[in-house]
């Protein structure tokens, strides 16, 4: 099939302009007034703000958070310096504020740009066996732009780094799938997979997929996949020890740090990577046979494995290893994202249709392709990453947005087969089918049904009072809710944990808790004051370098802590209760802040030293 050279370009071009403007008529409005409904965004401002304040490079403490120690933050801060610099650019011209804002449209954006050009490359190059590159590379461009478990990633706003991790996984994608035919890209592949790893502990699944995709297209093709193979495995390996330094203090090398750059991530990226150029360069007496490659495969893999577990033991259990039992019952489980897809199931079944709706569709065109085109390894390099998004969305349901980004190539294929299907002989099934789809692949139209279907299920007064309880907490977390605590004197907050990333975004407050799993200490302190009696909860506080206490009664926190009481206190006997009726014991004094969603008080400290 002929193609005009500038195809691709349009595609993808529309694609972007048609996400954007989804994307800006739902959080423009948000992004302009630093609305951050997602605590991490608020909390990457912060950041990018203490940089440019004149905080250290590789100072990665949260000083503001759970004071006097802070809280060692583990995200990457080449993306926080990404963020930095244009905004101290713009900042004698607009002043900081307007920059931020700026930057709130242009980064996400910018990436999209970059993630809708990825997409649409990978599915010209599925839907190329077909003959329909260039049918693939529309429809994957209108799909990305309706793919909001992904696309939401890239909202006005949206400074987390989400986005990127999307990006370097695409990236990674299709170089693997042209590596047979240009091994160089294989190098990028990598990189990028490296990059990935180093930036956020979502790039390490990402990591082992790829090595494996890669590992098994040598395996069936040694003779195509070899060079790629190794320069795969170069392109981790540079990857990881350019990252490494550039982001981790040499002091902190050898520390055993498992959720974030350091020497448990830089060994998967060494030994991958020289377990990659090991089985490329094989001598042929242990490589001329697929038993025989298989055999090497084994052997490497198993005893890399091997030594990264006896390395590193305290990283078996993910970077959540070390939380406690305290921390993952009371904590996490309040973290929605981290609901396995069966915890989901049971609690809220027409989400399932939002979450993993159009990442089903792209599973099931995955199989129609591959009984087409097994042999072809493009499909099998996608399907290795589809088949990582669903694990962890099984596990987590924060994995719909990988799992419905690479799902979409697949889908795109799906619509532009059946669609040339009907116009090769049009008839009302295969109409039928090509709408069905093309609607199934868009997983705005699975967030509709599932809307849909909650309506349904739901008895109608317990709908109304659950949407009303959505829109109360959301005015808990809402720049006006956190601008009424900037004019009191400046102290320590016992916080709501929800509170924490907006309090540290529009007042000079420090809060002793946020929703960041190593502020162990400072949000353990928060929920225990919260779910004790107010006498049990005087002495917790005693010890605490607290100045005030702010809750939201419409948050869900204040319900949640009440549930589940300490041992030996009654529900409503609870202080998150008692200040949830807006009651209050007399260690603690009411600061009038207004008409604020927020309820804020002083702490007494006499009163709390000296208990009657």
């Amino acid at each position: 099939m002929n193609l005009r050279p500038n195809s691709a370009r349009a595609a993808w071009l529309s694609g972007w302009v048609l996400a954007a403007l989804i994307m800006c008529l739902g959080s423009a409005a948000a992004a302009l007034a630093q609305d951050f409904g997602e605590p991490d965004n608020a909390m990457r401002l912060v950041r990018v703000r203490d940089m440019l304040a004149g905080q250290g490079w590789f100072d990665s403490i949260q000083h503001r958070l759970n004071p006097p120690d802070g809280t060692h933050m583990h995200w990457a801060q080449w993306i926080d310096a990404l963020l930095a610099g244009p905004i101290a650019l713009m900042k004698p011209l607009i002043g900081q504020q307007s920059a931020e804002i700026v930057m709130a449209f242009v980064w996400p954006l910018g990436l999209l740009a970059i993630f809708m050009r990825l997409v649409v490359g990978i599915a010209g190059d599925i839907g190329a066996p077909d003959g329909l590159r260039r049918e693939a590379q529309w429809a994957a461009a209108i799909i990305a732009a309706l793919a909001f478990p992904a696309t939401e990633k890239f909202s006005p706003g949206s400074f987390d780094h989400h986005n990127v991790e999307l990006i370097l996984g695409m990236a990674a994608v299709w170089g693997l799938i042209r590596m047979h035919g240009i091994p160089r890209s294989a190098l990028w592949a990598g990189a990028a997979l490296g990059v990935a790893m180093a930036t956020a502990a979502e790039g390490v699944p990402m990591v082992a997929v790829g090595l494996v995709a890669a590992g098994l297209l040598w395996l069936v093709r040694p003779q195509e996949s070899a060079r790629g193979l190794e320069f795969l495995g170069l392109g981790l390996l540079g990857a990881c020890a350019i990252m490494l330094p550039i982001i981790v203090p040499m002091s902190d090398w050898g520390r055993p740090v498992c959720d974030a750059m350091g020497a448990p991530y830089l060994g998967v990226g060494v030994i991958g990577g020289a377990i990659a150029i090991a089985l490329s360069r094989l001598p042929n007496v242990a490589s001329a046979t697929f038993l025989r490659r298989l055999v090497a495969a084994a052997a490497l893999g198993g005893a890399g494995a091997f030594a990264l577990a006896r390395l590193f033991p305290q990283c078996l259990g993910g970077g959540y290893a070390a939380l406690g039992e305290d921390m993952s019952s009371l904590w996490m489980k309040q973290i929605s994202e981290t609901r396995s897809l069966a915890n989901l199931l049971a609690d809220d079944p027409a989400m399932i249709l939002t979450v993993a709706g159009a990442a089903f569709v792209g599973l099931a065109a995955a199989m129609f392709y591959l009984r087409r085109h097994g042999r072809e390894p493009a499909g099998w390099v996608v399907l290795s990453f589809l088949l990582m998004g669903w694990a962890v969305l099984a596990w987590q349901i924060r994995g719909a947005t990988f799992a419905t980004a690479f799902a979409i190539p697949f889908g795109a294929w799906a619509v532009a087969i059946t669609r040339r299907e009907y116009r090769l002989k049009a008839s009302a099934i295969r109409a039928l089918a090509f709408a069905g789809i093309a609607a199934g692949s868009a997983a705005a139209a699975w967030a509709s049904a599932g809307g849909a279907l909650q309506a349904r299920l739901t008895d109608k007064a317990v709908l109304q009072n659950y949407e009303a309880r959505v829109t109360g907490s959301k005015a808990c977390i809402s720049p006006a809710a956190f601008k009424s605590l900037a004019y009191v004197p400046k102290g320590v907050m016992l916080n709501q944990f929800a509170l924490g990333a907006g309090v540290l975004v529009w007042t000079d407050h420090s809060v002793l808790a946020g929703p960041y799993h190593r502020d162990v200490t400072g949000t353990m302190t928060t929920i225990n004051v919260l779910r004790s009696s107010p006498d049990e909860a005087r002495t917790i506080v005693a010890a605490s370098v607290a100045d005030y206490v702010v809750i939201c009664a419409g948050a869900p926190e204040t319900g949640f802590y009440a549930s589940h009481a300490a041992a030996g206190v009654a529900p409503e006997k609870t202080l998150s209760a008692m200040l949830g009726r807006g009651e209050y014991p007399d260690w603690l004094e009411p600061v009038d802040i207004g008409k604020s969603p927020l309820s804020l008080y002083r702490i007494v400290r006499q009163a709390v030293r000296q208990p009657q």
